[in-house]
């Protein structure tokens, strides 16, 4: 059976809303401290996340909203997890397969920390795809709770499956 994102551990403790970021690598670094303070990944993941995105860029484009979707390698993770951070403002990401040039405003970080490296592509695909319907994402962005924003990506996920 194809792993898919019920495999990641998710939970309120490891979502952030409103996040005051003033460019992508400090949202980065604020919610890579999430994951580290919860021992999903390695102190070594902060660092790792932020000069990935920098040579391979995660941002997307969606109808609605930008979102990203940084990761790094394996050797940095304790725990497959996912961390979701809402930003209280968007901040500038470069666009996932863009020119130097090219930037989206991101409102939502999806932090993926993957245990397995040969199902990144899996779990970047499945998020992708759930993404195809951002009026689900954009649910997100009137979450109130880090409880709420859990049960409705929750929910999100389970109609995409």
């Amino acid at each position: 059976m194809a792993d898919s994102l019920m495999d990641m551990f998710i939970s309120s403790s490891l979502v952030r809303i409103n996040i005051e970021a003033k460019s992508d690598l400090e949202a980065l670094q604020q919610l890579s401290d999430v994951m580290i303070g919860e021992k999903v990944v390695k102190d070594s993941f902060k660092e790792a996340v932020q000069a990935r995105e920098k040579e391979f860029p995660t941002g997307l484009i969606l109808e609605h909203l930008g979102v990203a979707i940084p990761h790094t390698d394996a050797i940095h993770v304790e725990k497959q997890s996912l961390a979701i951070g809402i930003l209280k403002n968007p901040v500038k990401f470069h666009v996932m397969g863009g020119d130097e040039n090219d930037y989206v405003d991101v409102k939502i970080l999806f932090m993926l920390a993957i245990k397995n490296p040969k199902k990144q592509l899996e779990f970047l695909q499945a998020l992708i795809n759930i993404m195809q319907d951002d009026q689900q994402i954009l649910q997100l962005l009137n979450a109130t709770s880090e409880t709420e924003a859990v049960e409705t990506f929750e929910k999100i996920i389970q109609l995409g499956e």
